[in-house]
């Protein structure tokens, strides 16, 4: 009997020292790392000796940056704690409501905004190309209100800002500033019925339009030598729509005096898209040189092949030969 309890003592002692450190370190706070009597709280394995060691672990709300207690909500890498938190930073563009399911649009300059699926089935833009709420005081065409913001509706500033870029092209790219231009404003509807236009690019909103003419007198000898020709009566004319986007009216200015220097340099061009392409490179180095590069975005993407090839051939023609005067000659 003796060694029977010396046997158990034994036993027990061994235990007791077996499970010794895990006595004294199971319970020990996985934040504070407090030894933890009473009642503790367990989370994927852990252990929390309180409610505030429990929510200093937990990933903080974008909206409110309280800990996401309840639960957890994630939509575009952001955490919310709770519907409502969700919806005060994720709501419709246009209609304010609070969304679930974000539907981001993104238009060929790269600014998106977030839509309802009601929303996101609205007309766009004629300019940002986005779906809107058209604004009321522009009856020819659908227009946002952040276009209309900024929108050039005065005659008397359209033309000052025409003057202003005829003078750019002059001084950046020897332009010739001195003949006669006649500029004319018009909506929308207007621009539409001028006739002439060589081509339109599918799913395009036209905003400016150059128009050229010459009468030339010829004398020839008798022979039918050409001895003297000089130009007698020339019109050029430019159409601009009123009502656009600064930064937009910039853009189409430049393509439109571009379309003109054409004309004094080169003549009556056959090759359209290199025509249109040297339009849009030179209105893509002015867009460069005065900060208006956004604009820039939606010719390199442009999938159109007269406007957007004849771009991408013309740029690669201008990057090689490094001057505007020789990738004119690739104009025929």
């Amino acid at each position: 009997m003796i060694s029977g309890r010396h046997n158990t003592r034994k036993t027990t002692l061994a235990l007791l020292l077996t499970l010794m450190p895990l006595l004294l370190f199971a319970l020990e706070c996985n934040v504070c790392g407090k030894q933890i009597r009473g009642n503790y709280i367990k989370s994927k394995n852990k252990v929390f000796c309180s409610r505030s060691c429990f929510r200093s672990i937990l990933p903080k709300c974008f909206n409110c940056d309280e800990p996401c207690e309840k639960s957890i909500l994630r939509m575009f890498d952001k955490t919310f704690c709770s519907k409502r938190c969700m919806h005060a930073h994720f709501k419709c563009s246009l209609c304010g409501k609070g969304l679930d399911r974000v539907i981001v649009v993104e238009n060929p300059q790269k600014e998106s905004r977030m839509y309802c699926a009601d929303c996101r089935n609205r007309e766009k833009c004629f300019f940002c190309m986005l779906p809107c709420i058209p604004v009321p005081e522009v009856t020819d065409r659908n227009m946002c209100g952040k276009c209309y913001s900024q929108a050039v509706i005065d005659e008397e500033d359209i033309s000052h800002i025409f003057n202003v870029v005829r003078k750019n092209l002059a001084r950046l790219f020897n332009f010739d500033d001195k003949h006669k231009i006649e500029l004319k404003i018009v909506t929308a509807d207007e621009l539409k019925k001028i006739k002439g236009v060589e081509y339109t690019p599918p799913d395009s909103n036209r905003i400016g339009l150059m128009q050229f003419s010459q009468q030339l007198l010829e004398k020839r000898t008798r022979s039918g030598k050409l001895i003297e020709k000089r130009v007698t009566k020339e019109i050029c004319r430019i159409y601009l729509l009123t009502a656009t986007p600064r930064a937009v009216l910039i853009d189409a200015i430049a393509h439109e005096l571009t379309h003109d220097h054409i004309r004094h340099i080169r003549g009556k061009v056959n090759d359209l898209a290199a025509e249109e392409g040297f339009c849009e490179l030179v209105a893509y180095l002015h867009n460069s040189k005065i900060g208006n590069g956004k604009l820039n975005k939606n010719k390199e993407v442009n999938k159109d092949p007269v406007y957007g090839g004849g771009f991408r051939k013309m740029r690669n023609i201008y990057r090689e030969t490094g001057s505007l005067e020789k990738t004119l000659e690739y104009v025929r």
